[in-house]
């Protein structure tokens, strides 16, 4: 009797946890006035954990209100540069290893293997970054030199040393084998997402705050005030009809379905030509093979 009786209560419980996680789980989305890497990293972080919605709530609101100071050509690039600077800069020990072909094969298996948007673009991202400096005759120089073991003094070779370690510090962590990747590569993304989130909240402060030349206004009240960002309930698993009272499988069901989600495929946009991309931003100049921003890492 008292085995059943718990049992009964364990799956009242189940059923209760599956219920309130049904219908008060909450998505946070971007929109269009707002940079494609941006949307994307979102929607990443927070299929990491549905805690993490909460984690980025109050940021989002916080960058959601000093957007509204800024142009939009300000929030694409600002947004941008953001996310890129997070991701590069790390305090680890560099990486030697020279980027070869077998990274342009590593980084082509691991595409294969990620089904998330945000993933997908990053590791294109770095595949792209690979295959042009493979392609960057200065680099085939200094790999000659290094490999020669001759002393490496001409300023260009070591900004492309320099850029090689950057990439090497994200390739270092990609097993494309693994039977747990891409979930390893996510789990290691993750504070770099948080961290470049609140880069952006900051950076847009203070921007805001030079646009306003005064107090900004006070802080949003609620998710109901967003512009930039919407937040919507998400969808709850359709219940089985049935004519009689539910059966364990039927309460178990939001748990134990397995059906697999169909991942939709990354946007292959290039936000220089994105149409969403202001009109002032849609012919910059590609970024010089020099990298001189490279010396600030």
């Amino acid at each position: 009797m008292i085995k059943r009786l718990s049992t009964f209560i364990a799956i009242i419980t189940i059923a209760i946890f599956c219920n309130q996680n049904a219908y008060a789980q909450k998505t946070l989305t971007g929109s269009k006035e707002l940079p494609l890497e941006l949307n994307l990293m979102i929607e990443n972080y927070q299929s990491i954990s549905p805690d993490n919605y909460a984690k980025i709530l109050p940021i989002a609101m916080n960058i959601d209100l000093y957007a509204r100071s800024m142009s939009k050509e300000d929030i694409f690039l600002i947004g941008k540069i953001e996310i890129y600077k997070t991701f590069l800069k790390n305090y680890d020990t560099a990486i030697k290893t020279p980027v070869d072909g077998t990274t342009v094969a590593t980084l082509k298996a691991a595409i294969e293997k990620s089904g998330d948007n945000f993933t997908r673009w990053f590791l294109q991202a770095l595949l792209k970054d690979s295959q042009d400096l493979l392609s960057s005759p200065a680099y085939k120089e200094f790999l000659l030199l290094k490999n020669s073991n001759e002393k490496i003094e001409k300023v260009e070779y070591r900004k492309l040393e320099k850029k090689a370690e950057l990439l090497q510090y994200w390739i270092s962590k990609i097993s494309p084998e693994a039977q747990d990747f891409p979930d390893t590569l996510k789990t290691d993304l993750a504070p770099k997402m948080l961290e470049a989130l609140l880069n952006i909240q900051n950076t847009f402060y203070f921007m805001a705050k030079e646009a306003t030349l005064s107090t900004l206004s006070s802080a949003l009240k609620n998710e109901s005030e967003l512009k930039f960002f919407a937040v919507t309930d998400t969808v709850p698993m359709a219940a089985p009809k049935t004519t009689g009272p539910k059966t364990v499988d039927d309460i178990l069901a939001p748990i134990t379905d397995q059906t697999p989600v169909v991942l939709p495929q990354p946007s292959q946009e290039n936000w220089l030509e994105d149409e969403n991309a202001p009109s002032s931003l849609q012919n910059l100049p590609k970024p010089s093979n020099d990298a001189d921003w490279l010396e600030d890492f």
